[in-house]
């Protein structure tokens, strides 16, 4: 029987929470999932419910859900970040999982690390994560951007999950907002990703407004080991809009590596 556990590790000197499924055989596969800005290991909850035969690890960056530290302002500071825990956490070689923000880790990763990689898999991610001036703008105001919860999920998605949406960012202090979408607005990488050489998975829901289809399509384009998912009647959050979906796509790419 699979046991959910909750655990903690000190990097750099953090606490650092994380949650881990189907740990303590030696043959599973490792996955570990990377949240986007603003979020938490909860983003992959019914990824962790519903993948079966890994070794399934999902984190909470610095400064965000249970994990302490501080938010930071750049990618490549959440890179390291999660080339540290992976070496506290004793992890080899593993499936890097990453969605919006959490993408950009991965592909900063991939192109700094390829050596402790078997594949990564990108959601509702790009090369280049462009934010909104306006968006910007309202948090240096230290509010949150409660406007664009509902461009991040498919256009008919009803409005208890948009309320429930607007009370989880609320829960965020607005600076670990400001701190993400600075590194996403920073990051670019579309020079770069077709020397990625490690097999990809790229998954993107076809409502998807933040990080629309066609950054998926260019990542397909660019990188040579790629495949590319695109998921009707699902928006940004496609891992939890279509988990199904989703968990078919990455259990069918993880038993191709």
């Amino acid at each position: 029987m699979r046991v959910r556990t909750m655990s903690f590790a000190e990097v750099w000197g953090d606490r650092i929470h994380y949650e881990e499924e189907g740990k303590g055989k030696a043959e599973e596969q490792t996955v570990l999932f990377v949240h986007g800005a603003g979020g938490s290991w909860g983003t992959w909850e019914k990824q962790l419910a519903g993948i079966r035969g890994r070794h399934l690890v999902a984190v909470d960056l610095p400064g965000h859900g249970e994990s302490g530290g501080k938010a930071q302002d750049e990618i490549a500071g959440y890179r390291e970040f999660v080339h540290r825990f992976a070496q506290v956490l004793g992890l080899k070689r593993f499936v890097l999982v990453g969605h919006s923000m959490g993408g950009g880790i991965a592909l900063d990763f991939a192109l700094t690390y390829p050596e402790t990689l078997a594949g990564i898999i990108l959601v509702g991610s790009g090369a280049r994560l462009r934010v909104s001036p306006a968006i910007l703008g309202v948090l240096a105001e230290g509010r949150h951007p409660l406007a664009s919860v509902k461009y991040m999920y498919a256009k008919d998605a009803e409005e208890k999950i948009l309320d429930q949406a607007r009370k989880e960012m609320e829960q965020v202090p607005p600076q670990v907002y400001e701190s993400d979408f600075q590194a996403c607005d920073r990051f670019d990488v579309m020079d770069r990703v077709a020397s990625i050489g490690v097999p990809a998975l790229i998954l993107c829901g076809e409502d998807d407004l933040m990080t629309p289809a066609k950054f998926s399509r260019y990542l397909q384009e660019k990188m040579p080991k790629t495949s590319l998912t695109l998921v009707p009647a699902a928006g940004h959050m496609v891992m939890s809009e279509q988990p199904q979906a989703v968990n078919r796509a990455i259990e069918d790419f993880l038993a191709t590596l």
